[in-house]
């Protein structure tokens, strides 16, 4: 396949609309299932839900051997309500660069996968082992196509991952873990004029947030040499129905970036305590906490071998053979929990800094040279 028809395809997968809410991703798997039919490599789609499947392709050799995994998810989030340039979902090109929602976070990195594959089996490779690529849905609402393969299985046949999210091209061995704890206070109704009749939730909630904001929450961590340190933010919170009515229910959604020294489960007995000192002022708070999305971090060995055979890839090409961490969260977070131990590099085209922004856009030339990448790591790793 020439860079042209590189491009071609590309186009066609940004301009379907995997929008999660609800995601549509099967029209996306049935259009790399038709690529990967065409070159005679075997597939596999894994149903989620209704226009919702999985993808599992794999390209295998004469002899058994190692298995390298690539993974890519097929949801894209909203276009959001700022007007854009270009058409969400027209697949632009201007000025080396391929314009639309999803193109750098991640539909390039994605494609790139599935035409190395592809560029390997027009070379009659591999002639031992196998390439897998495990295509999700829905990365972007808690990685739970990710979650599902682990679950049943997929990921245990792998000897390395790589995952082909926006990273310029650069090596990532490490990412955060994600913790969105949703804090939920319950009270009871009574009219705004008679507020001692009822119980404040709103005020509930208030002096939860209060003590988490204080010395009384301290996320505890060994900070990490390539991740920093860990972070959170209370960024939603909603309660009441109207002015002259005490609410009977408010909550409060937290979301708290981990690094391999934590424990989420340590985090949550934490914020529990928390609650609990509240109670202190107002004995008749009651709270529940439900978890919106559990994420675990992910780090690489830097001295694994799987990582030196990359770095030996990407230095002929020009591109740093530094490594490097990621404050988001990847698939890695629910692959990673396979029995089986294998190492994960984060790499792929595309600039984070305009992923989930409007005029979302990936540069042309590192898409083409990721192909090649993917192709060359497969074939090294592979030998």
């Amino acid at each position: 396949m020439d860079q042209d028809q590189a491009k071609s395809f590309l186009k066609d997968i940004i301009q379907i609309k995997s929008v999660n809410p609800p995601g549509n991703e099967t029209a996306v798997a049935n259009k790399l299932k038709a690529l990967f039919d065409e070159h005679d490599i075997e597939t596999e789609l894994v149903e989620y839900d209704d226009n919702r499947a999985n993808l599992i392709a794999r390209l295998k050799g004469e002899e058994d051997g190692s298995v390298l995994g690539l993974t890519g998810h097929m949801d894209v989030v909203p276009t959001g309500e700022v007007k854009w340039e270009h058409d969400p979902f027209g697949a632009e090109e201007e000025n080396g660069k391929i314009y639309g929602r999803g193109t750098c976070d991640m539909k390039s990195g994605l494609v790139a996968c599935a035409l190395a594959m592809v560029s390997l089996k027009e070379e009659g490779l591999p002639k031992k082992g196998e390439v897998t690529l495990l295509a999700t849905v829905g990365e972007e609402a808690g990685a739970v196509g990710a979650r599902q393969l682990t679950e049943k299985g997929y990921a245990e046949p792998l000897d390395a991952l790589i995952v082909a999210e926006p990273t310029q091209n650069h090596i990532k061995i490490a990412h955060k873990g994600a913790l969105w704890p949703q804090i939920v206070t319950y009270g009871k109704t009574a009219h705004g004029s008679m507020p001692d009749m009822g119980t404040n939730a709103v005020a509930h909630m208030n002096e939860v947030i209060h003590r988490m904001s204080g010395k009384e929450f301290e996320l505890q961590y060994e900070e990490d040499d390539l991740l920093g340190g860990s972070t959170y933010s209370i960024n939603v919170i909603k309660g009441g129905s109207n002015t002259n009515v005490v609410p009977d229910q408010c909550f409060t959604n937290i979301d708290i970036r981990t690094v391999p020294s934590q424990d989420h489960k340590q985090i949550i007995k934490q914020i529990k305590q928390v609650i609990t000192s509240a109670e202190e002022k107002y004995p008749d708070l009651t709270a529940d906490i439900r978890l919106l999305n559990d994420q675990t971090p992910m780090k690489t060995p830097a001295d694994d071998p799987f990582v030196k055979l990359v770095q030996d890839t990407v230095k002929p090409l020009g591109i740093p053979t530094t490594l490097g961490g990621m404050t988001g969260y990847t698939d890695s977070s629910q692959f990673t929990h396979a029995n089986e131990v294998f190492p994960v590099i984060v790499l792929g085209p595309g600039d984070t800094s305009v992923a989930h922004q409007p005029d979302e856009y990936v540069e042309v030339d590192k898409y083409l040279t990721s192909i090649t990448l993917y192709k060359e790591i497969g074939k090294k790793f592979l030998a």
